[in-house]
């Protein structure tokens, strides 16, 4: 009897869906990226004409595009004057992709990088 309503419970599931909106997976990117040492902010790439015509709320600086079970991510980011950029950056790759996949369930294909600025902190220099 107990395999006949586990049998119907499992089936009963998997008419159902989990859709995870790219905003929600967007937001997930950008906390993790901002919880690596050395990274300042997200920042809106300069040619994100879209995002600036359509004035869509989201993270600024965080593109996702989910295929067949996969996840393509993109962050234009802020790095600390002094860190080491490379380090930096595969820390936030890393951080980012083990976050989405273990929150979402999808594959992280990619995690890329793109530094738009550096932050030189003006009280410390004073």
């Amino acid at each position: 009897m107990d395999e006949q309503k586990n049998a119907a419970y499992e089936a009963a599931h998997e008419m159902d869906q989990v859709q995870i909106a790219d905003d929600v997976i967007a937001v997930i990117a950008e906390i993790a990226t901002l919880e690596v040492e050395g990274m300042v902010s997200t920042v809106q790439a300069r040619n994100d004409f879209v995002q600036a015509i359509s004035r869509k709320k989201g993270p600024k600086g965080v593109k996702v595009e989910v295929g067949e079970g996969e996840v393509l991510i993109d962050i234009t980011a802020t790095v600390k004057y002094g860190v080491k950029i490379p380090k930096v950056c595969l820390e936030v790759q890393e951080k980012v992709k083990n976050s989405v996949e273990t929150m979402t369930g999808l594959h992280v294909a990619s995690v890329n990088i793109h530094v738009a600025g550096v932050f030189f902190d003006k009280e410390k220099e004073a």
